[in-house]
């Protein structure tokens, strides 16, 4: 006799206008399979991490398959550039390799390019400007590092480990929440680019669940807290006044969010996982 635990995911993509964030009134974009990341392109359609990736129109629900397992290996949390052309995902198992590495691909799909090489790069976001992907380089201690996206050699830019980071969007500042060694609480690190040695660290106006993203006029950070049944977003300014509460659900977790490349809607992964004891008995011993 074995008594073990199961436990289902139940995760789903959501969009919110943002001139209402406070209705709670999400409407649902997927259904089924669990979506683990997406990605917004520019002109509003999304990269769906659901079995490998996808392009999804929310209007039509028209979706095109980017990758398979198969002849691309593993491919996962994307992050679309905004010159419309490309997209950054982390592929592992690519051609058969061990490591995870990121990689540039045509927003429709194909024509890979590897941009990192080392043995567990996770994390890519494709900045503003054009001219760099950031990660977290995972096998270095979740180092911040980038890479040109155009391909070059790539350039640690921090000794905190950054893992749920966000460039700004005028790609001249990194936020991730990361720990000190001088405290023991987690903190919200602001990284200057092109001077890292600048970096600041601000206190949290709230408990926090892991991301951290830029607003759209990049003046704050938003961030999940946990508040008894449900997960909200938090807005916290970047010159230290008072944040406040943006959304207000009842239920469900957090799982990711972005804001659209206009501002007008924000992306979600809304959903919760079920878990059960389960007793496994012989019927013939």
């Amino acid at each position: 006799m074995l008594a073990t635990v199961m436990t289902e995911s139940h995760f789903d993509l959501f969009a919110l206008p943002t001139a209402d964030l406070s209705s709670g009134q999400a409407r649902q974009l997927s259904a089924g399979t669990r979506v683990s990341r997406f990605a917004w392109t520019p002109d509003s359609q999304i990269i769906l991490e659901q079995d490998g990736l996808s392009l999804f129109h929310p209007d039509t629900g028209n979706k095109t398959t980017l990758t398979t397992a198969q002849h691309d290996g593993v491919a996962f949390q994307p992050s679309a550039c905004a010159d419309s052309r490309y997209l950054v995902t982390s592929i592992g198992g690519h051609a058969g390799s061990k490591q995870v590495n990121v990689w540039r691909m045509d927003v429709g799909g194909g024509n890979l390019k590897q941009i990192s090489d080392g043995k567990l790069d996770q994390f890519p976001v494709c900045a503003s400007d054009g001219k760099w992907v950031y990660y977290s380089n995972l096998s270095d201690g979740a180092k911040l590092t980038r890479a040109p996206l155009e391909g070059g050699k790539p350039e640690r830019l921090s000794d905190f480990p950054a893992y749920g980071f966000d460039i700004s969007p005028d790609s001249k500042l990194a936020a991730f929440m990361t720990f000190a060694a001088a405290s023991a609480k987690e903190q919200l690190a602001l990284l200057p680019v092109d001077s890292p040695q600048s970096t600041k660290l601000l206190e949290l106006q709230h408990s926090h669940a892991g991301i951290a993203r830029f607003t759209h006029d990049g003046k704050a950070v938003i961030y999940p807290f946990r508040d008894q049944e449900a997960d909200n977003l938090w807005l916290q300014p970047l010159d230290g006044s008072p944040g406040k509460q943006i959304t207000n659900f009842k239920s469900e977790r957090i799982g990711d969010f972005h804001y659209s490349f206009d501002g007008s809607q924000l992306g979600m992964i809304r959903g919760h996982t079920d878990s059960d004891v389960v007793l496994l008995q012989e019927s013939k011993p």
